[in-house]
């Protein structure tokens, strides 16, 4: 099963498990038209970049009550989920379409909100060395979509059930290199919509006093795996394994630290290393038998939403043989508790603006 497959399983699978848990519900819909821009974040896009975006997006949201003490931290945030059809504005990039699962997180009165996406998305025209060479930000027809919204809510407009909004959006396209090229799109600008509330019965927003937390240190130990290239265009994708163990304390109700090593065994590393020493002789750089692993390490910070958290880590390599992409690293995204020892994790690694994996981990905490 390829990479991007498993990333909609693991989506939809996570999805269910919350949305069939919440029994206390009301819910609402919501259209939006979005218009914007490419970001123009590397040299090897910008003949891509010729008109502006436009998209619809169809959401669904639901509200929650503080049934759960995490909801109450986080004064009530609602989840749900998207799909956004979005022409990339030019004949290159075509159209992209795309799901996300979201967490939407309010401010002033409910009425600002925040929200984050996490999905895949489908992109009928790809690289292709024929037919669309100049494509070289989308290399295959499945990629993970992350999605920020900004809006403020006018509610119940002309005394209608209608809800009017508008704010900013910020869409990311990658395939964390299953396969080159990748040089990925950020598309960010303006978006209006409506959204109409249904609601089973008058609800009531809930308070409790939260119990307290263990705070001693704990120790994690992760496998993950998933399939990357070397980025050489027309490369196979290799399967690679990533081992990590932390330590872990935990800070508050919202929030904890980790201090943890990875360690990296990655055969699309050596595939690029017999590659330049073949291809490029004179240069000296590579002689084909360098030692492909990497040893890192990283501090972490985790975000705890219930059964969910999102975590954001920067490492270094401190066994690093090659030069290949850059010494440090970056590993951003979300993580679902199973039970109180057992997890699964879905990260994005790169080297800054550079990604080079998506890790699929299982985890156990003691």
């Amino acid at each position: 099963m390829k990479p991007n497959y498993l990333l909609c399983l693991w989506l939809f699978l996570c999805l269910h498990s919350s949305i069939a848990q919440e029994k206390n519900y009301t819910d609402a819909f919501h259209v939006d038209y979005l218009y914007g821009r490419i970001m123009r974040h590397s040299p090897q896009i910008l003949h891509l970049i010729q008109g502006p975006t436009n998209g619809i997006l169809f959401s669904w949201e639901r509200k929650t009550y503080g049934d759960k003490e995490w909801q109450q931290l986080y004064n009530y945030p609602s989840y749900g989920a998207s799909l956004l059809v979005q022409d990339m504005g030019s004949p290159e990039l075509g159209r992209v379409y795309s799901l996300h699962g979201e967490y939407r997180f309010f401010f002033w009165e409910r009425q600002l909100s925040l929200k984050a996406g996490l999905g895949a998305g489908y992109i009928p025209d790809t690289y292709d060395p024929v037919n669309n060479p100049r494509n070289t930000a989308y290399g295959s027809s499945l990629t993970a979509s992350i999605l920020f919204g900004l809006e403020y809510r006018l509610e119940q407009i002309f005394g209608s059930p209608i809800d009017f909004k508008f704010g900013a959006f910020l869409v990311h396209y990658s395939n964390g290199k299953t396969k080159s090229p990748n040089t990925s799109t950020n598309n960010y600008g303006l978006q209006i919509g409506l959204s109409h509330q249904f609601s089973e019965t008058e609800k009531t927003y809930k308070t409790s006093v939260l119990e307290p937390l263990d705070k001693s240190w704990t120790w994690d130990f992760v496998a993950a795996s998933g399939a990357n290239d070397s980025g050489i265009w027309g490369e196979d994708n290799e399967a690679f394994l990533t081992l990590t163990t932390s330590m872990n304390k935990r800070l508050s109700h919202r929030s904890g630290l980790s201090l943890g090593v990875d360690a990296f065994f990655t055969p699309s590393v050596k595939t690029f290393i017999q590659y330049r020493a073949a291809a490029f002789p004179e240069q000296d750089d590579f002689q084909g038998d360098e030692d492909w692993k990497r040893v890192g390490l990283f501090v972490g910070h985790e975000l705890y939403l219930g059964s969910w958290s999102v975590l954001s880590q920067i490492g270094y390599y401190v066994y690093y043989p090659v030069e290949y992409l850059d010494r440090e690293y970056l590993k951003v995204g979300v993580r679902r508790y199973l039970t109180d020892k057992f997890y699964v994790s879905l990260l994005l690694k790169s080297h800054y603006s550079k990604a080079e994996a998506i890790e699929y981990g299982i985890g156990l905490r003691l």
